[in-house]
């Protein structure tokens, strides 16, 4: 009878979640989708992580900035899944020193769903499936543990799955994990460590697609929206250009376009006064971190990102402008691309901060 209930439960806030809905991101038309998923996880661990749903609600009804909101769908996923996970993990049986499998089963398919499976238009069902099979495996391989679990979700977030190629990278995982236990690696458990993990991951669900592609980018100072050029062209090889500097600007925006196949450190321009070089790692590939570009690209996350996050869910990308200083005192400036860029390949000024 028990199960019924739950499944019950999680139709229930499904329904009242469906007719929550205020705003239009693939994240708020989903909130049905992630209240089933947290009432499953209290189903799991503790019948007080149902707070969860009517939080949800709240955060809808209540949050109008975008942003805000979903870091609010964010925080409350990261405490459900976090909680399921350690709640399992302190109750398991004592005889015979595991958890039970629902812990393994539902925490690990609730973490892996929310993160890849949103918006549900983009995804691969079959791969998306082999993935999940995969993550179980890896689990059970290393002992069920709070441990297991983070490194199970973490393979399968950070696998594109396009191109289909993709997908021998969790089955080396799965691999390596089974000759690391045959050849007697102990069971690890890292409760609190993995469980930081796993919340770090989770609170930034509505944008799993840059966890998976960009993970840096979290990690540095949120800075407000500035204002980006419009109609600047884009600067193909010697081709240059003289821009007034604005006042209180310390700092250039620049990105590249078909430069995705470069590696850090390759030449893109010149900002003059002052001879300062513009690379690969300064700036990249305006699209490089799209889910259908990504695997084929060279380029690493501008060492200060300052590109835009477009879109949502696992399709979630960030645009490849980085931050470059300017030269002190300068009232104009004159970008130069390089000289050695390729055929379709420029370096573009996006703006001032």
């Amino acid at each position: 009878m028990k199960p019924f209930i739950w499944v019950l439960a999680a139709t229930l806030s499904a329904y009242a979640c469906h007719f929550a809905v205020l705003h239009g991101t693939p994240i708020d038309r989903a909130l049905p989708f992630v209240a089933a998923v947290v009432t499953l996880l209290a189903a799991a661990s503790s019948a007080e992580l149902m707070l969860g749903v009517p939080l949800l609600i709240v955060a809808e009804l209540a949050i109008a900035d975008e942003t805000t909101r979903l870091l609010a769908f964010g925080a409350i996923v990261a405490a459900a899944v976090t909680v399921c996970c350690q709640l399992q993990w302190t109750a398991r049986d004592r005889r015979q020193d595991s958890p039970r499998f629902r812990f393994v089963a539902i925490t690990t398919c609730g973490a892996v769903l929310l993160l890849r499976w949103l918006p549900f238009q983009d995804v691969h069902p079959g791969r998306e499936l082999f993935l999940l099979l995969i993550a179980g495996a890896l689990v059970l391989v290393l002992g069920r543990t709070p441990f297991a679990v983070t490194v199970a979700v973490l393979t399968v977030l950070v696998t594109p799955a396009v191109p289909l190629r993709t997908l021998v990278f969790p089955l080396l995982i799965l691999i390596a994990a089974v000759l690391a236990r045959m050849f007697g690696m102990r069971r690890l458990t890292l409760a609190w460590p993995s469980a930081i993990v796993l919340a770090f991951v989770m609170l930034f669900f509505p944008w799993s697609g840059v966890v998976a592609r960009g993970l840096p980018y979290f990690l540095h100072r949120a800075r407000p929206a500035v204002q980006r050029f419009e109609g600047v062209p884009a600067l193909p090889a010697r081709a240059s250009l003289t821009l007034e500097v604005p006042a209180g600007a310390t700092s250039l925006i620049v990105s590249g376009a078909n430069v995705a196949k470069m590696r850090r450190g390759t030449p893109l321009g010149r900002v003059e006064p002052g001879g300062l070089a513009l690379r690969i790692g300064d700036a990249a590939d305006w699209g490089y971190m799209r889910r259908d570009h990504f695997y084929g690209a060279h380029n690493p996350l501008p060492r200060d990102p300052a590109g835009k996050i477009r879109g949502y869910g696992y399709t979630a990308w960030l645009d490849g402008a980085g931050r470059v200083a300017l030269p002190r005192g300068a009232r104009t400036i004159r970008v130069t691309a390089d000289a050695a860029l390729p055929a379709g390949a420029s370096l573009q000024v996006e703006g001032f901060e």
